[in-house]
């Protein structure tokens, strides 16, 4: 039970910042995964596990169910769609997961190519008319359809990998 509560803080804390979802669901998720084991009969748990109902309780609600939704967490983060880059005009410490877990949506920002790096003429038009702090965000939607950050680089650093 103890590394599935620790299991679970790890990943809340690093996949959790990087997937567009609320604390609020994510509790939601973490109440439905760990109280759904407490409906099946008191007799098959009884028979099955060798467990009286409080311990059986008590075992989904600090094992089974922050496991799962660590499991559920690392899947959607890890089998996600097509990533789309995204250039967001930003100041320094600008934390996206923050952002829109105030504002409920994206910050605005532009398309970026996504085959940048392959045309070097190309790139420095891109790059010329953006500013080196801004950064170009990687975006996919997750296997449960929640929006993840896959990645997080400044314009500056792909000014000087040309």
């Amino acid at each position: 039970m103890v590394v599935s509560i620790l299991l679970f803080i790890a990943l809340f804390w690093s996949i959790g910042q990087r997937t567009l979802v609320t604390f609020t669901e994510l509790f939601r998720w973490l109440a439905l995964f760990a109280f759904a084991g407490n409906i099946l009969p008191k007799r098959w748990v009884e028979k099955r596990f060798d467990m009286d109902r409080l311990e059986w309780f008590w075992f989904n609600l600090l094992a089974v169910g922050p496991l799962l939704l660590a499991c559920c967490l690392v899947l959607n983060f890890f089998v996600h769609g097509p990533e789309q880059k995204i250039l967001v005009h930003v100041q320094q410490g600008f934390d996206l997961h923050e952002y829109w877990r105030i504002h409920d949506a994206l910050p605005s920002h532009l398309q970026w190519p996504s085959d940048f790096g392959e045309d070097a003429a190309r790139d420095r038009e891109v790059l010329s008319a953006v500013s080196p702090d801004e950064l170009v965000f990687g975006i996919a939607r997750g296997t449960f359809g929640y929006l993840v950050i896959t990645s997080q680089t400044k314009v500056s650093e792909l000014r000087t990998s040309d």
